[in-house]
C-alpha cells in the first residue's frame, strides 16, 4: 500500500466521522423540535386552551336607603365565583332591618292604635360584576342584582314574636304586603386591604317594578320602593394581586 493509499483512507475516515458529527447534530435538533411541539400550546380563534383561574369569594354587605323619608339600613351578603379576577357572578340576599317607621296609620282592623310599625323588607336573586385593574390598589367595579323580594311593614314587638301570637287577640292580624321584582345596578370604589381581603364603597339605584302596598287603597306610591342606595361591603376572596 503506497504513501496515496494511506492518503485516501484518512481522508475517507475524517469523512465519515463529519457524518456520523452532522448525523448526531440533527437528531438533536429533530428531537428537540419535538419536545417544543408537544409543549406549545395550540393558538385559536377561540382561545380554546387558555388557562382560566377561576376562585370562589364571599362578602358581608350593608346597605342604606331611605324609605318613607327615613333612613332604611339592609344587611345581607353575597356568595359565587370570580374569573380570571376580572368577572364574578352569584348569588346576593338582603334584609331590610327594623330602622325606618311607618308614617300612616296602619288601616288594618284592631291596628290603628298601633304606632309602632316598621318596614318589614327582603330580596335577593342574581348578582353579576365586572372589575377593572383588580391589581391596582385601587380600583373600580360595576355590578348588577336581578332578582326579587317582598316588601311589607310590622310592629315593632312582632320583629322578636310571632306575629301571628302577637295579634292572636286580633282580627285579620297580617299586614298588606307586596311582591317585587328588582333590577339594581350599582358601581362601587374597591381597595385592596390584603390579597385576600378588599373593602368596597358604592352607590346603586334600586328600581322595584310591579311594587303595590295596598288595603282597600293603596298606602303608598308605587315608586315607593325605587331609590338610591348607599353600600358598604366586606369581601373576602382567594385572588392572587
Amino acid at each position: 500500500m503506497g504513501p496515496g493509499d494511506h492518503f485516501k483512507n484518512g481522508t475517507r475516515q475524517k469523512s465519515n466521522i463529519c457524518k456520523q458529527k452532522a448525523t448526531l447534530v440533527w437528531t438533536f435538533i429533530l428531537f428537540s423540535c419535538c419536545v417544543c411541539a408537544q409543549n406549545e400550546k395550540v393558538s385559536t380563534l377561540f382561545n380554546e386552551n387558555k388557562e382560566r383561574k377561576v376562585d370562589l369569594y364571599c362578602a358581608l354587605d350593608a346597605k342604606f336607603s331611605q324609605m318613607d323619608n327615613k333612613l332604611g339600613l339592609l344587611f345581607g351578603g353575597r356568595l359565587g365565583a370570580v374569573i380570571n379576577n376580572s368577572f364574578s357572578v352569584g348569588a346576593a340576599a338582603y334584609g331590610l332591618l327594623p330602622t325606618a317607621k311607618v308614617s300612616f296609620d296602619c288601616p288594618v282592623p284592631y291596628h290603628e292604635t298601633d304606632k309602632n310599625d316598621y318596614w318589614s323588607a327582603g330580596y335577593g336573586g342574581l348578582f353579576l360584576e365586572y372589575i377593572h385593574s383588580p391589581n391596582k390598589l385601587l380600583h373600580i367595579s360595576t355590578n348588577t342584582l336581578i332578582g326579587c323580594g317582598r316588601v311589607t311593614y310590622k310592629n315593632i314587638n312582632s320583629f322578636f314574636s310571632d306575629e301571628k301570637n302577637y295579634y292572636e287577640d286580633r282580627q285579620n292580624y297580617k299586614h298588606p304586603s307586596s311582591f317585587v321584582f328588582i333590577v339594581e345596578p350599582g358601581a362601587a370604589l374597591d381597595l385592596n386591604i390584603t390579597r385576600v381581603f378588599k373593602m368596597s364603597f358604592g352607590v346603586s339605584y334600586r328600581y322595584a317594578p310591579g311594587f303595590k302596598l295596598k288595603y282597600e287603597e293603596e298606602l303608598v306610591p308605587r315608586t315607593f320602593f325605587n331609590g338610591f342606595l348607599v353600600n358598604l361591603s366586606f369581601k373576602f376572596s382567594d385572588f392572587d394581586f
